[in-house]
């Protein structure tokens, strides 16, 4: 994802926070800055030809550089969605998770229509009729036509989730469900049309679902789709949650009992042999475990992704916000043990649903 994209992302998010959300005015510095979330002006970028894979998010992060304002932005839009992500429970986060990207598509396919067209066409209101009732009356009061994705978008944020804007945690769900895998898709196709279209418009131009499905193409880490993606960076966050799990534990001088070792071959193959370990030996070294962990989690990330999607792979994962949620509630955990005790220790399944129940009713923690 370019620089200047994951400017106006950032940007978004705290619009959306705010319960802000509006066309800012074009005097403003705000939008010097970004240029508004959907500027109807092209921003550089290298465009993969259509069909082929998008660049590597690595990649397009050392093509250009954040200015210090845009790492600001990020930041509070960070710290703002981490606050709200605790406030709800995992289970309902990531149903509206998982739901966020097609409703972000939507406002980009129909920015992209109008863009093209130069006005709403017939057509498309009557799509959008289907897609979203009731949207259509609600922009019937609008005259800025060239900005009703983002009014559409507002509207979702209402309609389809006015949960999650009552209780607090849109701002976490905006931030996280714009870097959800199939959300970038969406924004490098939308890139792609809006550079393209442009040059060379399409006689008829394709329906929503023809637009996310040609969208959905690319996905990045060289995966062919989402479900292979998905499994990946659950695999690694499983990988980072064993750690997390284990860390006091490994940074004590307890020796690991022999359910632990047990759980750790189960869940990782091969982890103790491979540093020496004899396991069946009451007592493993703390390190070796500890260096085997780190070890087997990069082999096995190398031997999903390959070589060069491993750090895309990586970064997937930390944008992930089940990521931010076992950090969190790691950190808590930690601390709410005065002792580590073996005898005490949850088991790891039983770590990660507390993990996952985790919620912090203040903004701060």
């Amino acid at each position: 994802m370019g620089t200047r994209l994951e400017a106006r992302l950032n940007t978004q998010v705290l619009w959306s926070a705010g319960g802000l959300l509006a066309w800012p005015d074009p005097r403003s510095s705000i939008e010097r800055f970004v240029d508004s979330l959907y500027s109807l002006l092209v921003w550089p970028r290298r465009e993969p030809p259509i069909g082929e894979k998008s660049a590597s998010m690595a990649h397009a992060m050392s093509d250009e550089r954040f200015s210090k304002n845009e790492l600001k932005v990020r930041a509070i839009a960070k710290r703002r969605a981490n606050a709200q992500l605790l406030r709800v429970p995992w289970s309902r986060f990531r149903k509206a998770y998982e739901q966020y990207p097609r409703w972000q598509a939507l406002a980009l396919w129909v920015q992209a229509v109008i863009a093209a067209r130069d006005n709403v066409p017939a057509w498309l209101t009557e799509d959008l009729r289907k897609l979203c009732p009731g949207f259509v009356e609600h922009e019937g009061t609008s005259h800025e036509p060239k900005v009703m994705g983002l009014h559409l978008l507002e509207w979702a944020h209402t309609h389809e989730f006015g949960v999650a804007k009552r209780q607090g945690w849109l701002g976490a769900l905006t931030f996280y469900g714009v870097r959800h895998p199939c959300s970038e898709c969406a924004w490098t196709y939308w890139e792609y049309c809006e550079n393209h279209w442009s040059k060379d418009q399409p006689e008829v131009l394709p329906t929503f679902d023809k637009w996310w499905r040609q969208a959905q193409t690319m996905m990045p880490c060289n995966e062919s789709d989402y479900r292979e993606l998905k499994q990946s960076i659950e695999q690694y966050l499983d990988w980072e949650a064993l750690i997390l799990w284990l860390r006091p534990l490994l940074a004590s001088d307890v020796n690991l009992p022999r359910r632990f070792i047990l759980e750790l071959e189960r869940r990782c193959p091969g982890i103790l042999t491979a540093e020496g370990c004899r396991t069946q030996s009451p007592d493993v070294e703390n390190s070796k475990i500890r260096r085997g962990l780190v070890k087997w989690g990069r082999n096995q990330s190398r031997w999903q992704a390959g070589e060069q999607d491993q750090l895309d792979l990586r970064q997937q994962a930390e944008a992930h916000p089940l990521h931010a949620r076992f950090l969190f509630y790691a950190k808590h955990w930690a601390s709410q043990q005065t002792r580590s005790s073996a005898r005490s220790y949850p088991s790891f399944r039983e770590w990660r649903l507390a993990a996952h129940r985790y919620v912090v009713e203040s903004s701060r923690h």
